[in-house]
This record gives structure tokens, sequence and C-alpha cells, in this order.
């Protein structure tokens, strides 16, 4: 609209009025986004009974599933698969058995995997009856629901719905992620040589130098105490690359799992400096690979806490997940949010997902390349809300 010189088009409203609800984003032509099932740690309970290896002949035997008795009679030459096989195809048969679990039977182990995730149950199994007993139920897996998502919220990849086209996703946290390790193996380091070490995080580059001292060994120490200073001067203690070394070898590992790093070494001189991948990079040690969008506030999803003041997808539902868009995200109060700012995403349990500005031992560097912090509130409300930018190149 436009009045007396003045003009203001409708993105401008969305981009510099307050700023509106955590999650929401603009839909224009440059939104994108996928639609992903909530499947974490969303699992099928699990249980085994153990079979005896010489059952009672001319017995039945009893598994009760939730008051649901599933009954077998044993011949007069039992055998352990024989009585295995038998309670097998006597659960599958019971429908209020069945409903709950599958049963199968392999090297005298009956198994029970749970229909749904979620859903639980109690099993018991008779022993007045019989002199050799089943064993006692054992449960291998507990039945979880996936856990909510909030909007606004970092999500990751977690594969596909089984024999369908649907992508499965969560929140992370650090507990997802294995640290990164990567192994340099050195050879015949000697007098006049000189070892390089150059290490990649954060987008940045820092190299060091250790010219041959003593021996080998005393090399490689001097060579990480370097570079250990040097990561500590651009990133704090204890937020990049921890190195370890030992006669033959430099070991890094990330201080902080779900962070990716790169590194060379080379030998300048007779010495040799071999690489190797010890643990990653994949989707299992990477936020960066694992990342697939932010969690998108959706008018038609409502509180799944009645009074409750955070929105959030209920358990097991589809997620609409941001690929690519401008949108709202909670920020931190104790942070001042500037155009250009670093971007962290927290993997710690209590504020799993939110994005930050700032290093800790719990968050993770993501950069520029996927999100871009825009701008915090104005100046005259304080609700803790932030505005980026994210595209997840999809």
């Amino acid at each position: 609209m436009g009045a007396n010189g003045f003009f203001q088009r409708a993105s401008d409203a969305r981009d510099r009025q307050p700023i509106g609800f955590i999650g929401d984003f603009t839909r224009n032509l440059d939104y994108k986004s996928i639609s992903m099932v909530n499947s974490n740690p969303q699992a099928a309970q699990v249980q085994t009974i153990s079979v005896p290896a010489a059952p009672d002949n001319a017995t039945t035997y009893k598994v009760v599933i939730d008051g649901a008795s599933c009954e077998y009679l044993t011949d007069g030459t039992a055998t352990q698969a024989e009585l295995g096989e038998g309670m097998r195809d006597a659960i599958n048969d019971k429908p209020a058995a069945r409903r709950l679990c599958v049963a199968s039977y392999t090297g005298g182990v009956i198994t029970l995997t749970g229909v749904w995730p979620g859903v639980s149950w109690t099993t018991t199994v008779n022993s007045a009856e019989t002199t050799q007993d089943l064993g006692v139920p054992t449960t291998t897996t507990t039945a979880a629901d996936a856990d909510a998502v909030s909007f606004g919220r970092a999500m990751v990849h977690a594969g596909y719905v089984t024999d369908e086209g649907t992508p499965k996703g969560y929140v992370p946290v650090s507990t997802d992620f294995a640290a990164q390790v990567i192994t340099f193996t050195y050879g015949s380091v000697g007098a006049g040589d000189e070892a390089t070490l150059e290490i990649e995080f954060q987008g940045r580059k820092l190299s060091e130098v250790a010219t041959y001292n003593a021996s080998q060994t005393q090399t490689l120490v001097d060579l990480i105490g370097l570079m250990n200073t040097a990561l500590d001067a651009e990133f704090g203690a204890g937020l990049s690359v921890l190195l370890a070394s030992d006669a033959t070898t430099i070991t890094l590992t990330s201080d902080v799992a779900g962070s990716e790093f790169d590194a060379t070494s080379f030998v300048m001189g007779a010495g040799t400096a071999a690489k190797a991948y010890t643990t990653g990079p994949s989707i299992s040690t990477s936020l960066l690979r694992a990342l697939a969008g932010v969690s998108v506030r959706r008018l038609d999803v409502e509180n799944a806490t009645i009074g409750g003041d955070d929105p959030v997808y209920a358990a097991n539902q589809g997620v609409e997940v941001a690929v690519r868009g401008h949108g709202v995200v909670q920020r931190d109060t104790t942070e001042t949010w500037a155009y250009g700012d670093e971007v962290y995403v927290s993997l710690a349990a209590a504020t799993k997902g939110r994005f930050y500005n700032t290093a800790t031992a719990s968050f993770v560097w993501i950069g520029t390349n996927k999100a871009q912090i825009q701008r915090q509130e104005h100046s005259t409300t304080s609700d803790g809300l932030g505005v980026i930018n994210v595209d997840m190149g999809a």
C-alpha cells in the first residue's frame, strides 16, 4: 500500500513487524518443504522365550499374552523344534495374541515381535504343569512411541518407511551421533624431517609443522601440542578436535559428537604418513550430513497439551519440514542475533534442535551453507524469537 510517499509491500510486513510464532515460514515461491514421519525413538516391543532342549512328552505348554492363552500339546516323542514351532503356530493362530505380536522360532528361541510401535504387553509361561519349563520371557526391546516434535527445530533424516518412499525424521540429540575419528600412521620419521598436520573445522583450516625432535614419538607429541594450542585459540578448549599420539600414530576425534572435520598430514623427508577414516564421516557422525531441515508450524496442528504454550507435532505423526525458506525459530534471550552470525544447532536433551549463534560443548556448527541468521525480534520485545533462512540444497 502507499500513501504520501510511504510504501510497504506485504513481504515487508512479515520482515519488519512483530515476528510472529515459532515455526512460521513465509510461503512464497522460494519456500519448499517435505513431509517426514516422526519416528524416533519409536520401537515395537520384542520378547524372547527359550524352549527346553528336551520337552516333556504328551504335555500341554502355554504362553499367555495379555490374558490370551496360547497352548500346544506335545506328542509322545517331543523335541525342541516340535515344541518351538508348535507354540509359534499356536500364538500366530490366536487372534487375541496376534493383534499384539508375531511369533517366530529358530534355534531354541521363540521371538515375539510387536505389531505396533509403542504398544506393550505382558507375557507369562506355564510352569506348574511341566517339568522342562519354557524360559521366563525376556524383553529385548521396550515398546516406545516417537517423541513429539516442537516447531522451529532442526530435523535429521532417519531413512525411509519400509517399502515406501516417505522419509523418516526426528529432532536429534548428542547420543544419536558417534564421534568422528581420523587416524594418521607414521613411519621412519627421522633427523631433518618435518611433519605437517592440517585440520579443517568449521570452514577454517589450521596448519602446524613440527621438526624432528629426538624421536618419532617426541616429534608427534610436539606436533599435536602445537595443533592443540592453535585449535583452543581459534575455537575454545574442548570445542573442536581432540588429538592424541603414541609412537606411530596421531588420532583425531571430534570433541562434540555430530561435528564434522577433515585433516591431512605429510612428512617432508624420509618419513611417511598414511591417513585412515577410522569412524565416519557419515550421517551417523555428522549433523551436517544428516540435517533435513526445520520443522514448520502448521495451522492445522494443535497443541498436544491442553493449555500448553509450545505447539508440537504429536508422536508418530507426519511433520512438515522446511528444506528452503524464511522462517521464525526460538532464540535464547541471552544471545544477540545479527545478520551473518555463525549458526549452531543444540544437541542437548533440554534444548535439542534449537538454533544458536554461540559455541558450547553440546552445540554443533552448521555454518551458513544450510542456515543463515537474518535478525532477532525488534528492540521493543523480548519473546526470544529470531529469523533464519534455510537451504538444504534439496
